[in-house]
């Protein structure tokens, strides 16, 4: 089905075009990253970013429905990426913010719903408004090694490094680095035991 065709009839027939314009880029977006890096990305997916170099995505990555993705820089700065190795698998419903700091996924991870990634925090002086503010540019950025497995609505916060083989249980809260081949639970997340 050729839906950017769809997308422009049903336009034309109910009057949405700032709603179907929207829709239209996202879905090329989508097409362009699936086309460039061989990689499976749900049509239905968000994804918001500057310049399609700001990716490197492995083949074989799957990302799943209703996940919103943004790669954006602040200014002129391209420095923000969002980098997944080959064969890793993330779920639907992600959140995904690789703006302000680059984010690393590993190979073969399982990434599952509703988690959230966030590349950088806001600066928050008093006396201006904390959405005028800039990223932090300290303690930006997310590591995650191969092999993690992070479990349904996962929070991980910017600056953190996740160590290979690591597993995060399901509703943590991810605020300091995960050591290799770990289990780890809680808000905030702390070590529950090594895999065996």
């Amino acid at each position: 089905m050729n839906w950017i065709k769809f997308f422009k009839t049903l336009k034309k027939y109910y009057y949405l075009e700032p709603a179907f314009d929207n829709i239209i880029t996202d879905f090329r977006k989508v097409e362009n990253l699936k086309k460039k890096y061989n990689c499976n990305i749900d049509y239905r997916v968000r994804i918001s970013y500057d310049d399609i170099d700001n990716f490197e995505i492995g083949k074989n990555v799957y990302i799943g429905a209703y996940s919103v993705i943004f790669v954006t820089n602040e200014n002129d700065k391209r420095d923000c990426k969002l980098i997944i190795g080959e064969d890793t698998y993330i779920g639907e419903q992600n959140n995904i913010r690789a703006a302000g700091g680059t984010i690393k996924i590993g190979k073969k991870c399982l990434i599952s719903q509703q988690v959230s990634i966030i590349g950088s925090d806001h600066t928050y002086k008093k006396g201006i408004y904390i959405q005028d503010q800039p990223w932090k540019q300290e303690n930006g950025g997310v590591e995650i090694g191969d092999d993690v497995w992070i479990g349904c609505s996962v929070q991980i916060m910017a600056g953190v490094k996740i160590g290979n083989g690591a597993v995060i249980a399901a509703g943590s809260v991810v605020t300091k680095d995960v050591e290799e081949n770990t289990v780890v639970a809680g808000v905030p997340a702390k070590f529950i035991k090594h895999r065996e």
